[in-house]
């Protein structure tokens, strides 16, 4: 069985990960999970642990390759999202609500 997955340590370091190997479908489980929590959260930490997932999808040869091919032409949109939620610097920090990044 996989180990826990500590994707939000702020490291990028794909050992964090579970160890896939044996069951490809969840990766792309918990990748959707992580999708749809984004929203709510606009974290860059849970953006990160996005890409590392789509990575991880993109490439496992067991998994089909229009969906390979989806999850890797994601990563630079992911990669963008992870930059614009990082926190503003500065005064204008104070003239922005929270969560508005």
């Amino acid at each position: 069985m996989s180990d826990p997955c500590d994707c939000f340590g702020g490291d990028e370091d794909e050992s964090l990960l579970p160890a896939y190997e044996s069951s490809p479908e969840l990766a792309l489980a918990a990748l959707l999970s992580l999708m749809t929590s984004f929203p709510a959260r606009r974290s860059p930490a849970v953006a990160r642990s996005i890409i590392a997932h789509l990575q991880v999808v993109s490439t496992d040869p067991r998994l089909d390759g229009l969906l390979r091919d989806c999850a890797a032409q994601l990563v630079c949109n992911w990669q963008a999202l992870e930059l614009l939620s990082l926190p503003v610097a500065g005064p204008l920090a104070a003239a922005i609500p929270p969560g508005v990044n």
